[in-house]
């Protein structure tokens, strides 16, 4: 079974609150007909009222809500309404899925979801439910599995849309297992290990595609990505691949604690942790799809980061996680509107519309209903006395730095990116949060080239050769990002989408702009309690500056983070200055020292590495 490790919780009403101001608000957009239309998108988005389904289901059950029940009944067969057969194919799918690309997502997340949502229905209500809505949910649950799951789940070229198909396949299996008397006369036989045997084969091919530190590929080159950019790290996806893991393996009858899972699933429970901060918000310059988000942060991907946490720092023994899985609860409950609307990031400048609706949001939190149970068994107890350390995950080439003042993110190497795919930041820090206020202490713009703690210049002139190399295909899909903001009913908005693209997609990256955090392709050393980032100037493409050279320390030591920033050469770069995060002004080199904590300094021009600050 999938559920929840601890076996008997009391629930606290005070996390399962912010869930049912969601599910409140997602539940008052049905229509006569019971259909949850967005209204953003103006479509049923049927695989998120399958994770609507879930989150009245787990709260209905948790705090004893019968008009909660009803609700994911009800749900549920709209689902099974929306199972049709594609064309002449035996393949049956949940619509519109792929059909409508207002509906903003593909046939095996929608199809994962509803397999699981009417899977769990039958499984967890039992007897409760009707007799003919179990037989019906039973039925679409499985033929959706045999037709289509078990094939996507082994040949989709995103790791997180494989292991969403898991969650699908893994419910179906149970409900084969417990109830194949409401499958007779069905065209293939339950029970014959077909659904197990793909499962079984996608979780292999997903512990292949892991990386040793932990982290997954958004999508790998050798799945066909696009772009080299998207084959980048994603602190929004992370958690998806692990937490489904954690959730399908038993059904799989798969032990997440043997051996043979157990590796990848602390893995990628580690590296999902060291991207959270104190303030309970990842790095979000960490991604490989910067185009789904208005902000340099999100929270939208918090429910599955709840869920994978609190399930792995359950089943582990791992306070921390458990903490950490407490901390994203809460800043995603933060979040909401008034009227329980979730949101992805709070408006300020710069900051935009993310791609995503907030009825995306408002089922996804499903996940984190599922992890009510644990989230209110753990403690919220300090973690104790906090040493100067350092965490290298090599592939992703990240690190995490941290002291009792501070923790700080800083980057290595990187795909390189475009306007669209790929982190648009490198070679240096990435963010630093206060640990006791979580206060973010080094504001960044994604989209700049002249950010705080980065050297900048100009090299060479406009290049627009560069820069349609870098974002010509781009406008090709802003057609598509201008038709969805003319859908919602913002016709300014979708007249000015392409002509923003081919502002930071095409003449942002033919600029002679350089900047030290544009180098994709920095030497990284690890030091006692810091690192070494030796690197170049760079276009925003990765291009390099001829004979440019830099060398950046970051230590932590007790009372913050301390930087030596020395550029040994500009090389054939011209204006080259470097913005120092406490003076806020452009400073000359060739050295600059300075500390980021709770009271930084001012600059040292010219400080020696052992006595930076």
């Amino acid at each position: 079974m999938s559920s929840s490790p601890v076996k008997s919780a009391t629930i606290d009403a005070q996390l399962a609150r912010p869930l049912e101001r969601a599910l409140d608000w997602a539940l008052g957009l049905a229509d006569s007909q019971g259909r949850l239309i967005c209204p953003e998108h103006g479509v049923e988005h049927t695989g998120k009222s399958a994770c609507v389904a879930i989150l009245a289901l787990e709260l209905g059950r948790a705090l004893g809500r019968q008009d909660y029940l009803d609700a994911a009944v009800a749900q549920g067969r709209r689902l099974v309404a929306r199972l049709e057969r594609e064309g002449d194919s035996p393949c049956f799918t949940f619509r519109p899925g792929r059909h409508d690309p207002f509906n903003c997502s593909n046939s095996v997340i929608d199809g994962g979801a509803c397999s699981d949502a009417l899977g769990s229905l039958v499984l967890e209500l039992g007897d409760s439910l009707g007799a003919d809505d179990r037989a019906a949910f039973a039925r679409a649950c499985v033929l959706h599995a045999r037709t289509y799951l078990r094939y996507a789940a082994v040949d989709k070229g995103v790791p997180a849309q494989r292991a969403w198909a898991l969650t699908g396949l893994a419910r179906a299996i149970e409900v084969e297992r417990r109830y194949p008397e409401l499958l007779e006369g069905e065209s293939q036989a339950p029970g014959d290990g077909v659904l197990v045997e793909a499962g079984r084969r996608a979780v292999e091919i997903l512990a292949a595609i892991q990386h040793a530190d932990g982290s997954y590929p958004y999508h790998p080159l050798e799945w066909g990505a696009g772009h080299p950019g998207a084959s980048d790290v994603s602190s929004f996806y992370q958690s998806r691949v692990t937490g489904f893991l954690l959730f399908a393996l038993p059904g799989l009858g798969l032990e997440p604690k043997a051996a043979q899972q157990r590796e990848g699933l602390e893995a990628g429970l580690d590296f999902l942790a060291g991207l959270q901060g104190p303030d309970g918000v990842k790095c979000g310059l960490v991604e490989a799809k910067p185009w789904y988000w208005g902000a340099t942060y999100e929270v939208a991907s918090h429910p599955f980061d709840v869920f994978t946490l609190a399930r792995g720092g359950a089943l582990f023994g791992r306070d921390d996680w458990l903490r950490a899985a407490r901390r994203a609860h809460r800043v995603w409950g933060d979040h909401l509107t008034g009227d329980g609307q979730p949101t992805s990031h709070r408006p300020g400048p710069g900051r935009g519309r993310s791609y995503q609706c907030p009825l995306f949001w408002a089922g996804h939190a499903c996940w984190a209903a599922r992890a009510l149970p644990e989230l209110s068994a753990a403690s919220d107890t300090d973690e104790g006395q906090v040493q100067p350390s350092v965490r290298w995950f090599a592939e992703a080439q990240v690190a995490r730095l941290e002291d009792a003042c501070v923790v700080a993110w800083v980057r290595g190497a990187r795909p390189r990116p475009n306007v669209h795919h790929g982190s648009p930041l490198g070679a240096g820090l990435l963010r630093v949060v206060e640990r006791g206020s979580g206060r973010e202490l080094l504001p960044r713009c994604r989209l700049g080239g002249h950010n705080l703690a980065e050297w900048s210049g100009l090299a060479g002139h406009l290049a627009p050769a560069r820069g349609w190399r870098a974002g010509g295909e781009e406008l090709r899909f802003s057609l598509w990002l201008a038709r969805v903001e003319a859908r919602a009913g913002r016709l300014g908005s979708a007249l000015r989408t392409p002509l923003a693209v081919a502002r930071r997609g095409i003449l942002a990256f033919a600029h002679p702009r350089v900047s030290s955090a544009f180098d994709a392709e920095p030497e990284v050393d690890l030091i006692d309690h810091g690192l070494v980032v030796r690197s170049r100037l760079a276009h925003r493409d990765g291009e390099h500056v001829v004979g440019s050279a830099l060398e950046r320390t970051f230590r932590v030591d007790g009372q913050g983070l301390a930087v030596r920033d020395a550029l040994a050469s500009a090389g054939a770069a011209r204006r080259v200055t470097f913005l120092h995060p406490g003076a806020r002004t452009p400073i000359g080199g060739p050295v600059i020292g300075y500390r980021i904590g709770p009271s930084s300094s001012s600059p040292s021009p010219g400080g020696p590495a052992g006595g930076i600050g």
